[in-house]
């Protein structure tokens, strides 16, 4: 006989969300953990239907033993979310809830299925403040969660959102979502979130992989008397091999609510070959490489990291000097417009390690904005841009200033390039240029930088074009 911690054991309930729900009660009330198997009892078939969130409790543990989970069709509802979040309770320092574990075992997969329409520019008409509800994972003022081992595809905003938690791990996460809908992003951290670890997550992605936004939110009002850290910080990603159009790791505050402590190292842009030109070979005849999944093979990415941003904050003050810090890079491959682009502000962060390949191009990026103690080392640019090279940047990191950009230089090609930027106390250690780019230095401000360990391959690929740009080599 199935047990009381199987959804099984209530096949007489209406739909697969009250079986489930029903099993994590019980298991909350033993502390017991739940077991999700292939097979519906109910429906006699290898599915189950989420028709409404499950709700998980403090020392919720759920296996997902080889299982298919599917959003309902015309639903707006998480998969799962912690059972406090949206109450009362769930604003408060006592209702904060923790260990709660999710843990796949074989190919279990989470389905977005159909979309339902609902997106962040209109989730008011679909009667919800946010598009929130629309993730698969949900969590509000939790602690000590862990996620691992599970395969996801079609999410229908982003797969896990996070507002005031901390000592969190996701880990072993395989993603299918090709950009058939928008912000299909990965994991989202934002405020008051701390003591995250995220890694060895695969896949394909229509948008970010992992963003950290602290910005204005629903939460901050009903939050504000737990007199919790609304900052994020201490936050590690490691190992990500992905597809995406836009960012591997999105870093955005404004408002005065801070970054700090990111850690994000190991990241590669995941593609069966260089597309530029998968060689002719014993194996490939020339003209006729046809490529296993077409859909992610032409994938082109913006960025690989990005940190800040002046075109996204919500009618709030940008970020300041200070607010966004410590931020640490380490081994990006990449084959994006752009490898590391900084904009409005940062500090004492640390870049080691980027290899632009492909159809790659600048590897530093530095838009308007102060930035100080900014340390750079080992960036290969080896990359061959279109011929059509299209740089969205330009505008995309525009301040809200009218500047004249016919009067500006031409965005060039450059190993390393500032647009409107406000430099000091920037090092850059052994920089390797290719031989298409049509400078190492180029954009305009008022920057000095130190270079030492240059290496081109064309010696006549000119040292700086840029305009206000001071470039000591030694």
């Amino acid at each position: 006989m199935t047990d009381k911690f199987n959804p099984n054991y209530y096949s007489n309930l209406e739909d697969d969300s009250a079986m489930i729900q029903a099993a994590v009660d019980a298991a909350a009330e033993y502390g017991e953990a739940v077991t999700i198997p292939r097979f519906n009892e109910r429906t006699g078939e290898p599915i189950w239907i989420i028709e409404r969130a499950i709700r998980l409790h403090s020392g919720s543990i759920i296996y997902l033993n080889n299982c298919h989970l599917r959003q309902a069709d015309n639903v707006i509802e998480n998969i799962f979310k912690n059972s406090n979040n949206g109450t009362p309770e769930g604003f408060t320092r006592e209702g904060r809830q923790s260990n709660i574990i999710i843990q796949g075992f074989g190919n279990c997969l989470l389905d977005g299925g159909n979309h339902n329409g609902m997106t962040e520019v209109n989730c008011e008409e679909y009667g919800h403040p946010s598009a929130y509800e629309n993730c698969m994972f949900n969590f509000l003022n939790v602690e000590q969660v862990k996620v691992r081992n599970i395969r996801i595809t079609h999410q229908r905003y982003w797969s896990f959102v996070f507002h005031y938690s901390s000592h969190v791990q996701i880990s072993e996460i395989n993603y299918y979502a090709p950009y058939h809908w928008r912000n299909q992003d990965g994991v989202d951290i934002r405020s008051g979130c701390s003591h995250f670890l995220i890694e060895n997550i695969t896949g394909v992605l229509g948008d970010d992989v992992v963003a950290l936004t602290n910005l204005k939110n629903q939460f901050e009002d009903p939050m504000k008397d737990c007199h919790y850290d609304d900052s994020i910080h201490n936050v590690v990603i490691r190992n990500l091999r992905c597809t995406t159009k836009y960012s591997f790791v999105r870093i955005l505050n404004h408002g005065g609510r801070k970054i700090y402590n990111v850690l994000a190292q190991d990241l590669m842009f995941d593609c069966e070959s260089d597309p530029k030109d998968p060689r002719p070979g014993k194996y490939v005849e020339a003209g006729k490489y046809e490529p296993i999944h077409p859909e992610i093979y032409q994938f082109t990415q913006d960025y690989g990291i990005r940190i800040g941003t002046y075109n996204y904050n919500l009618g709030e003050s940008f970020a300041q000097y200070g607010d966004t810090y410590n931020i640490t890079i380490r081994n990006l491959t990449c084959r994006g417009k752009v490898g590391v682009c900084m904009s409005c502000t940062a500090k004492d962060v640390l870049i080691d390690n980027v290899r632009m390949y492909g159809h790659g191009a600048t590897g530093i990026y530095v838009a308007q904005g102060p930035m100080r103690n900014i340390q750079v080392r080992d960036v290969y640019c080896s990359g061959h841009p279109d011929d059509d090279f299209d740089d969205r940047l330009y505008e995309c990191e525009k301040d809200g200033r009218e500047l004249d950009f016919a009067t500006l230089p031409d965005r060039q090609v450059c190993a390393v390039y500032f647009k409107n930027s406000d430099v000091r106390d920037m090092y850059i250690r052994d920089l390797h240029v290719g031989d298409a780019y049509t400078s190492v230095f180029g954009g305009f401000g008022d920057v000095e930088v130190d270079v030492t360990g240059l290496r081109k391959e064309l010696d006549e690929t000119p040292l700086n074009t840029g305009v206000g740009i001071k470039v000591n080599e030694k």
